[in-house]
Parts: structure tokens; sequence; C-alpha cells
């Protein structure tokens, strides 16, 4: 519980969208995308999608998904300019003016591993359960 993991969106289902972690599939409902409600509306089969794990008692595993958490850490994302480098099993971003790296959950991404190493522009989002999220700038 309380895991940030990126699943992929493996189906539509009347109160949501199926999310595949691993070898599980579980049901992110619609009352829980959040801000980004209209984005994953839009989602296809195979896109990547970045959920928090939570305790759910009416589900039949007990466990359940939600993305409210993440979007309210990034209602108001500040740009930062930066290298993201890999920091143990995660991931950290060190900025490009110098400021002090800081560990960071990318969204949304697949495979983070493939933007290690190169500048690029994110939106980050204020700490949520000690975790901050970031994500590429369009």
């Amino acid at each position: 519980m309380g895991s940030i993991l990126t699943g992929m969106i493996v189906g539509q289902a009347k109160k949501g969208v199926m999310v595949e972690l691993g070898s599980s599939e579980i049901l992110l409902p619609r009352t829980k995308y959040g801000a980004a409600a209209d984005r994953i509306e839009e989602a296809m089969y195979g896109d990547a999608l970045t959920v928090e794990v939570v305790a759910d008692q009416s589900g039949p595993s007990g466990i359940g998904l939600t993305r409210v958490g993440i979007e309210r850490s990034l209602r108001q994302p500040r740009s930062i300019d930066g290298r993201l480098e890999r920091s143990g099993s995660g991931f950290r971003l060190v900025p490009s003016d110098g400021s002090d790296p800081f560990a960071v959950v990318v969204l949304d991404q697949a495979d983070p591993d493939a933007l290690v190493g190169t500048n690029l522009a994110w939106h980050v989002g204020a700490p949520h359960r000690d975790q901050r999220f970031a994500f590429l700038e369009s």
C-alpha cells in the first residue's frame, strides 16, 4: 500500500479503466481520476499511467488505485530544467541552475530509464507523502 507505480491501461470498464501492474489488473475508478480525468478518458490501450496503490475494502483483493493524491501534488507544478539520474531503485532530478538534486517519481513514463542523462524541462509538483512527482513539459 502507498506505492507509486506506472502501469499500462489495458481496458475500459463501466466504472473506470483497467490498469495492468505487473501480473495484476486493477480498476482505477473514475471517481479517483482527479485533475487527470480528461487525459485518462482520452487514453488508449497500452498508454502508461502512474497510480498510487491504496487500501480498498470494497474490492475483492482489498487493494485499489487512486490518482487523487498525485494530482493534488501537481496542481501548481513548478517548471525546472534538469537532468534525470538513477538513484538506487528510483530517480533524482539534478536542476540545471545548480540547486540541490532531489528524488522524484517520474509520472506516466513506461520506461523512464530512456530519459536518464539528458537535460529536459520538467513540471515538478509539491511533495505528497514525502514524494515529489515530475512529468515532462508538453
